[in-house]
């Protein structure tokens, strides 16, 4: 008996399959797992079809690999979907799981309009606001066996781990006061101390009487940027005082209530909310818990009885992969998660293609280590996080880890967790931000707009950003920036160019903060930005050949080493050097500047470059923020300011920053490199069939959900 006839007499005794010469597989919602996985007879889940790959694997498949069809149709995960290690494919054998145009894996659970009640408790509804009187309907979570119910943390930043709702596949936004924005503090009690003694939270005197009313005993929680406007928490209330107007915290949050830069009663700017309450239910759409019993109180919007109504409520990722290779995600929306939609830990050449990730809970994708594993014109919107979040690489020996991002699509995000959770998280920086080590990260022609916090934060070694766009960032909070890095002299080797970013007032255009080192910053163009480009008391960061357009500063470089610090004495700064092992190889002869840092005034910022950047338009080109001798080893050389005319851009109005031949800067820089304007931003493969221009997207409007 000849091979071919072994083979299939084999694979028969172990799936009853029509025809294994083809390797093809497919999932349908109305299939069936009994089927042979054809086309006409499809599996019903993703696990049969799992199981009939590794029964080719086993059975000898001839070279060409293997594509599983998921095909159109909602197909309901109630666990994640995972691949392992001998789920992997080869060069010869790579293994392709790939979607229908309208194939959805969905991760929520599927809610009937019915299954909602009216509320019968008169104890509760005499809490409604007179507005929401005889509209709000009650949902029975215990019933359900939701598990995603609360209560709440004491404090947290992140959405606080409780479910979410959906209806027709928009969020509905949790019960809260002030409906739209914050209110602020009329001023400080108590700021609340955090010491080894003991811990007691803060106290306020609130502006309103509206939070007179509030039942401390059910549980009320606030959210608040307290002391800066780059950290906001959320906190349980202790007491509210209706006589003298006070509300005292639970537990005190970090460096305590009232602005960093006011005295003892603040400045009375300081924004909170209140969220979770059932008072506060007082408009359409909107909605609580009550932990105590778990109950979900909602004021239905229009068309509720004929709705799509889910709840995220599976914490587990969508998808995931763990020590897998060669296995390519494509062609799929992935939603419905109070989780990550898709992660890939370690493993190698995985692929995650051409994929739509929304309405989840947690980050859209995330890579956990490994080598050359992507992300790839996706896009993603409407996440709890952050759009993508790498990691890789060994710091130790400074072996790169070749894993990237490239021509996504970012929008939307971080509507829980609403700072330190960007489009792209590469690495992480200063103990501030990110999970892990990132060296040798590639990230490439992105778009991300419409963030609450930056566009992307970075940390780690050897990584390459270039021809992203970034714009509509930093819309609530401040003092961050479209690039952003912290407080790292070991964060180094990394290369930022040709990036558009523009249109984010409260942004910095690439922000290295409080003294992180060692970057190399060209050929960006930052447009209407705070600062255009930004160093904070840094070593040996090159800034060269960039372009600000419209900044009120265009360049700007400080020394706040000298005041806060940045010494031999700081344990941070210090502790990442002897982590790092910085003064043997690979270390000391990649970075030899590093390797003598502490020799040499460690709290200046040495090695510095501002060399040959245009400021166009920016009414103070360079800021130079410290005494004269305190920048006596760095360098601010040979920048130029210009009118908008005599820059020479091919198009300003629409949007084209190239530069014409006849442009004034290549005259008066006569080496200055040209900007590949041209090639940032999303592009065209075999993905992505269409790009919005980008005088298209400069007209939309540009809301963050709430």
């Amino acid at each position: 008996m000849n091979p071919r006839a072994l083979f299939l007499i084999a694979a028969s005794l172990i799936l009853p399959l029509n025809s294994w010469a083809e390797t093809e597989f497919h999932v349908a919602p109305g299939g069936a797992d009994s089927n042979d996985g054809s086309q006409g007879k499809p599996f019903a889940t993703l696990e049969r079809a799992r199981d009939a790959v590794r029964g080719l694997k086993k059975n000898g498949l001839p070279a060409g690999g293997v594509t599983v069809w998921i095909e159109p149709g909602v197909h309901l995960r109630e666990k994640s979907f995972e691949l392992s290690a001998e789920d992997s494919g080869d060069t010869k054998f790579p293994v392709v799981w790939r979607g229908r145009s309208g194939a959805v894996l969905h991760a929520g659970r599927m809610i009937p309009a019915s299954s909602f009640k009216s509320v019968a408790d008169p104890k509760t509804a005499s809490r409604f606001d007179p507005e929401a009187a005889g509209k709000i309907v009650q949902l029975d979570l215990a019933a359900l066996r939701i598990e995603h119910t609360g209560p709440f943390p004491v404090i947290f930043n992140n959405g606080g781990g409780i479910l979410e709702i959906y209806v027709n596949d928009s969020r509905l936004p949790l019960s809260r006061w002030p409906d739209d924005g914050y209110t602020t503090m009329l001023k400080v009690i108590d700021r609340g101390e955090l010491t080894r003694g003991g811990e007691r939270g803060g106290t306020f005197v609130t502006r309103e009487k509206r939070p007179l009313r509030w039942r401390t005993d059910e549980g009320v929680w606030i959210e608040g940027f307290w002391r800066v406007p780059w950290d906001i928490e959320t906190v349980r209330v202790k007491s509210i005082d209706p006589a003298n107007g006070q509300i005292t915290l639970a537990a005190p949050v970090n460096g305590g209530i009232g602005s960093k830069h006011a005295g003892p009663e603040g400045s009375g700017g300081e924004p909170w909310r209140a969220i979770n309450l059932i008072e506060e239910i007082d408009r359409p759409g909107e909605w609580c818990i009550d932990f105590k019993t778990r109950t979900l109180y909602l004021w239905p919007p229009d068309g509720f009885a004929r709705a799509q109504i889910f709840i995220a409520d599976l914490a587990a990722p969508v998808v995931a992969l763990k020590n897998t290779v060669q296995i390519t995600i494509r062609d799929l929306a992935i939603e419905g998660g109070l989780g990550d939609g898709v992660r890939v830990s370690g493993g190698s050449e995985n692929r995650i293609a051409g994929c739509s990730l929304r309405n989840l809970g947690g980050n859209g994708a995330v890579l956990s280590g490994g080598t050359h594993n992507g992300v790839r014109s996706c896009d993603f919107t409407a996440l709890g996080a952050s759009g993508i979040e790498i990691t890789g690489g060994d710091r130790a020996t400074l072996t790169p880890c070749g894993n990237f991002a490239e021509n996504n699509h970012i929008h939307h995000c971080a509507v829980r967790k609403k700072l330190y959770a960007p489009g792209i998280m590469v690495g992480r920086s200063g103990n501030q931000f990110g999970t892990g080590d990132a060296v040798g990260v590639r990230v490439a022609h992105n778009l991300i707009h419409d963030q609450p916090h930056a566009g992307i934060l970075y940390g780690g070694n050897e990584n390459v950003f270039e021809f992203n766009e970034i714009h509509h960032v930093v819309l609530e909070s401040d003092d961050m920036g479209a690039f952003y890095t912290t407080y790292d002299w070991t964060s180094r080797g990394n290369l930022v160019r040709w990036n558009f970013l523009h249109d984010s007032p409260h942004a910095n255009g690439v922000y290295l903060d409080d003294g992180d080192s060692g970057d190399t910053v060209t050929g960006n163009i930052a447009l209407r930005m705070d600062h255009g480009f930004f160093i904070s008391g840094g070593h040996d960061n090159i800034f060269r050949h960039n372009i600000a357009i419209d900044c009120p500063r265009g360049l700007h470089i400080d020394a706040r080493g000298v005041s806060r610090g940045y010494n031999a004495q700081n344990k941070k700064l210090t502790g990442d050097l002897i982590s790092a092992n910085y003064r043997q190889p690979p270390w000391s002869t990649r970075y030899p500047a590093l390797a003598k840092i502490l020799e040499f005034h460690p709290e200046l910022p040495t090695g510095s470059l501002f060399e040959e950047n245009v400021c166009v338009d920016c009414k103070t080109p360079e800021h130079v923020s410290g005494k004269k001798e305190e920048f006596a080893f760095s360098t601010i050389r040979g920048n130029i300011a210009l009118s908008l005319a005599d820059a020479g851009f091919a198009d300003a109005a629409r949007s084209d920053f190239r530069l014409k031949k006849e442009s004034s800067i290549f005259r008066l820089i006569p080496h200055f490199e040209p900007i590949p304007f041209e090639k940032i931003g999303l592009e065209h493969d075999g993905y992505r069939a269409t790009v919005p221009s980008r005088h298209e997207m400069a007209t939309t409007d540009s809301v963050v959900p709430q």
